[in-house]
């Protein structure tokens, strides 16, 4: 078989992987019914990663038929659909049962934490190993890019300025919060306005040909009528298995935590998560093996800024709808404490991110801090010690992510120039990770 049938033959393969993962959750949703919920988290989850493959491809494939000003906002909220799904099933829930209510912000800062603390540091890990793997290959000579032959950097455009500042503006607006009694419409309100000038600034950037890897890069090759046909397929069959499967999904998870003896506030802080987040993690490891860091660490930069506005300005907005009223989703000392941490991990990623580069040494800083973080909350227990543990490490964000903006400061006016003021088409420009 010559290398174009091979790929072609694993592109097929990994399309019908995906599909397959969804088929036993399928099967022990209408047909078993009861399950353990041990067996549930792993079938649902399995369903939950297959789904956001399906549904990642789909909405890359997209961006062929829509135009990017009229579809961004769109595919945005299909891109966090898993997540979404997830998050709103436990805020719907708390409308009905506040108890419910911490469950709900739960898995939106875990989901929040994953994405930088592993998510941000493997793609960069994963670029500087296809890099040395090319330059192994003799594809760069030791001179080549600006730092000649140095250590691995993965870049962004100019462009990607508009999610610093949109970062930097919802980071600096959520570290209110433990001021804060409730998540409510207002904080609805400010951060849709946010999700708003964010889509508003990269709606008007100029229209890109897409690259695609993996199974969108097949799909794009048929008729435009076969390829809308399979990207509606994909699109509409990967939600349904989603909206279906989050429900006991989430039954399944705060199930297996009592049945095993785990707090539910951390399966569902740490374990949902792991499911939503690591079908948007395979394909942004694959851009960034092939060093197109705008496709890799770019997608997932996206992601949080979409989790962290539209996402979370839709839980209070969800347990509004749910309870009948105005009230806000309550937030206890822990839900308060967890979004500072949350909001502090993100000032600290955008203080790295200020000049548009990431090394693999501050991958490894922003990796080693959440991995600290997260084994304090799974190994020590007692409110006074997470208490001091949650302030610990927000603290050393902040401090960290000072220092870091203090030795950046020449940057930031144009920075903020560019993520506000300056037109989209003078951002776009064909940067590249070099080492």
């Amino acid at each position: 078989m010559n290398a174009s049938g091979g790929a072609r033959g694993r592109r097929i393969m990994a399309l019908a992987g995906a599909a397959a993962l969804c088929v036993p959750a399928l099967v022990l949703r209408f047909a078993v019914g009861h399950a353990s919920p041990v067996l549930g988290t792993f079938v649902y989850g399995a369903a939950f990663i297959g789904a956001a493959l399906l549904l990642v491809w789909g909405t890359e494939l997209a961006e062929l038929e829509v135009p990017t000003g009229v579809a961004l906002s769109a595919l945005a909220v299909v891109a966090i659909l898993p997540e979404y799904a997830i998050d709103l099933q436990f805020a719907w829930r708390a409308g009905e049962n506040p108890a419910m209510a911490p469950l709900a912000l739960a898995n939106m800062t875990g989901a929040n934490r994953l994405l930088i603390g592993i998510g941000w540091a493997v793609v960069v890990f994963v670029g500087a190993l296809g890099y040395r793997a090319r330059r192994r290959r003799g594809e760069y000579d030791d001179a080549e890019g600006e730092q000649g032959g140095g250590p691995y950097v993965s870049r962004l455009r100019r462009l990607a300025t508009v999610d610093v500042v949109v970062l930097g503006a919802a980071s600096l607006y959520m570290l209110h919060m433990p001021f804060r009694s409730t998540l409510s419409l207002v904080d609805t309100a400010v951060l849709l306005a946010m999700f708003g000038f964010y889509v508003a600034r990269i709606s008007r950037a100029p229209q890109e040909e897409p690259e695609f890897i993996g199974p969108p890069a097949l799909i794009a090759r048929a008729s435009t009528a076969w390829r809308r046909t399979i990207v509606v397929g994909l699109m509409t069959s990967a939600a349904a298995v989603i909206v279906l499967m989050a429900h006991p999904l989430s039954e399944s998870i705060t199930g297996t935590g009592t049945l095993i003896g785990v707090d539910k506030f951390l399966m569902v802080q740490w374990v949902a998560p792991l499911a939503t987040e690591s079908a948007e993690l395979l394909p942004a490891c694959l851009f960034a093996w092939r060093q197109l860091p705008d496709k890799g660490l770019g997608t997932l930069l996206s992601s949080k800024i979409n989790q962290w506005t539209l996402l979370v300005s839709m839980v209070p907005a969800a347990f509004a709808l749910s309870a009948g009223s105005l009230s806000g989703l309550p937030m206890d000392a822990v839900q308060r404490q967890e979004i500072l941490l949350t909001a502090a991990q993100s000032l600290f990623a955008l203080s790295l991110l200020i000049d548009l580069r990431i090394s693999v040494r501050e991958a490894a800083a922003i990796m080693a801090i959440f991995l600290g973080d997260l084994t304090a909350s799974v190994v020590l227990s007692g409110q006074d010690t997470m208490t001091a543990v949650r302030f610990g490490f927000s603290a050393l964000y902040l401090v960290l992510a000072a220092v870091r903006l203090a030795r950046a400061r020449r940057a930031i006016p144009g920075v903020l120039r560019d993520g506000v003021r300056t037109h989209p088409r003078e951002l776009v420009d064909d940067v590249r990770a070099v080492a």
